[in-house]
């Protein structure tokens, strides 16, 4: 049986177009920031909370077009890999989503510790999809797509 006659899951496929779509965005904005725009350093939205998502960087904010650059390149090369269903992509993809939802964990405990209900129902909504596409990336199902 050859890599092309073998099922390939939908699922698989839109999150890699979807990964790569995302990857695309953070680099143009990422390009565009190098090239002199203010637009990641502009707080926006409504409220009083408004940030600009440089901040989100603490002291690396000067570098926001740079940390753009190189995400968008990190998601549109996994995104990339899982579409040709590159096992190294599936194993990225599956430490990567662990991770996140060990760190959720914490804020999930900071949460509770701070009486801030909103995110520890946010978080462990978060840690329920992280554990879901952690459990699917290891179905056999999907382990054989990408092994062969």
């Amino acid at each position: 049986m050859t890599k092309d006659s073998t099922i390939k899951p939908l699922p698989i496929i839109l999150f890699s177009i979807l990964a790569m779509m995302n990857g695309l965005a953070a680099f143009v904005l990422g390009v565009i920031t190098l090239l002199g725009s203010k637009f990641l350093f502009t707080a926006d939205g409504v409220g009083p909370n408004r940030i600009a998502i440089s901040d989100l960087f603490g002291v690396f904010a000067p570098q926001t077009g740079w940390i753009m650059f190189a995400i968008g390149l990190v998601f549109i090369s996994v995104g990339y890999g899982l579409f040709t269903f590159r096992n190294l992509a599936r194993l990225a993809v599956f430490y990567a989503f662990a991770l996140l939802a060990t760190a959720t964990v914490i804020a999930v405990g900071w949460g509770v510790y701070q009486g801030e209900w909103g995110v520890v129902i946010g978080g462990v909504l978060k840690i329920a999809v992280e554990i879901a596409v952690c459990v699917y990336l290891s179905t056999s199902i999907v382990r054989k797509a990408f092994s062969i």
